[in-house]
């Protein structure tokens, strides 16, 4: 970025784009570096939730074959790959000359800094408009993107976009593209009765982490997701490595080292109830009840031992905790990378090699 730019882009540009500068990128890239085939993509359609409601989120967002709207409609994989587009011939046109096709890949590491990307690390709706864009050939284009989640687990499943030309974004887009994937979960949630052995069973709430996100995020019995602070998310973290728990004067120890207190502690411990309810018990400090509490990581961790490469690494996207310094937190993250890595070199797969690569984890373990 010039000095202008840098200085009037918001923080999560910025960051995103020196994310894009350190990987190497050039701004001068034109597309994705390879489109899948045809039979490849059918194929990660089969595997997707968001198949059946392709026609309801083009409907959703006004966009169909016939219409002149400039705009084209996208639903991505997990991963950002491209599986469904609508359009009118223009559009889809227009978005043919950057590549923005099926079975292109859209994450950061293909093309650089763009709203699907964003919304994969987020797990919230992102827009970016113009130059915001890394790639010189995106900053003719408005782009906005909202994730849409598993209604149960809280994965992931991939990205409802709306693209178009600069200026084509409204201060409603981010609205319209919000509500179609929040449409398609509604669509995706399990009938009413279905629902009692996840959500709504007296006492425990049934609670959803994402510690492999930036920030941290959880929701309560299927509620909003919120974004959680750092000493919030190290305490859930450590409450999921250990089940039997933690004394007081364990886990003050863990977060604050030799100064720390059990009164600190107990402190923190009040905060976190207060927002999230009664999902922590006390002496020792652990889960009230283990089988309400699902996270990205358990997720990953039953993918990995179900050889379910491909599905691990479309949910170890982001490194644990980032911005997290503590002991305990560290080693975690360097038993999961290696363990994803062993995974990755086992399945002599080098597609998954090159997906791996192309993450940080991955470039750090890899070079071992």
């Amino acid at each position: 970025m010039n000095n202008k730019q840098s200085t009037e882009a918001p923080e999560r540009v910025r960051t995103a784009w020196e994310r894009c500068t350190n990987r190497g990128l050039s701004r001068d890239l034109t597309g994705p570096p390879q489109v899948l085939p045809d039979h490849e993509v059918r194929h990660l359609r089969q595997l997707s939730l968001l198949g059946g409601h392709v026609e309801a989120v083009a409907d959703a967002l006004g966009v169909h074959q016939d219409s002149t709207e400039p705009r084209v409609a996208v639903l991505t994989g997990p991963d950002g790959t491209v599986l469904w587009r609508h359009g009118g011939r223009a559009a889809l046109r227009r978005a043919d000359g950057l590549g923005f096709v099926e079975g292109a890949g859209w994450d950061e590491h293909d093309v650089g800094t763009n709203a699907i990307a964003q919304a994969l690390r987020s797990g919230v709706a992102e827009e970016l408009r113009g130059a915001e864009h890394f790639a010189l050939s995106h900053s003719a284009w408005d782009c906005t993107s909202a994730p849409v989640h598993h209604p149960i687990t809280g994965e992931t499943l991939g990205v409802i976009d709306l693209s178009g030309p600069r200026g084509s974004a409204t201060p409603d887009t981010r609205w319209l593209v919000r509500s179609a994937a929040r449409m398609v979960e509604a669509l995706l949630s399990p009938p009413e009765s279905q629902r009692p052995a996840h959500i709504g069973a007296a006492g425990t709430p049934h609670l959803e982490l994402r510690l492999l996100a930036e920030p941290a995020a959880a929701r309560v019995d299927g509620g909003d997701w919120f974004a959680l602070p750092t000493r919030t998310a190290e305490i859930l973290a450590l409450l999921s490595l250990r089940e039997r728990g933690w004394s007081a004067e364990e886990m003050a120890y863990e977060l604050y080292g030799e100064h720390g207190t059990p009164s600190s502690v107990r402190t923190e411990i009040h905060r976190v109830r207060r927002r999230l309810g009664p999902v922590i018990a006390a002496t020792p400090y652990r889960f009230d009840d283990p089988t309400r509490v699902t996270s990205d990581v358990a997720r990953l961790r039953a993918a990995l031992e179900q050889g379910e490469l491909e599905r691990a690494l479309c949910i170890y996207r982001q490194p644990l905790l980032r911005s997290s310094d503590l002991l305990a937190i560290e080693q975690w993250r360097g038993e999961l990378d290696r363990v994803t890595t062993d995974a990755v070199r086992r399945s002599g797969d080098p597609r998954m090699d090159v997906r791996w690569s192309h993450t940080e984890m991955g470039q750090a373990n890899l070079l071992r």
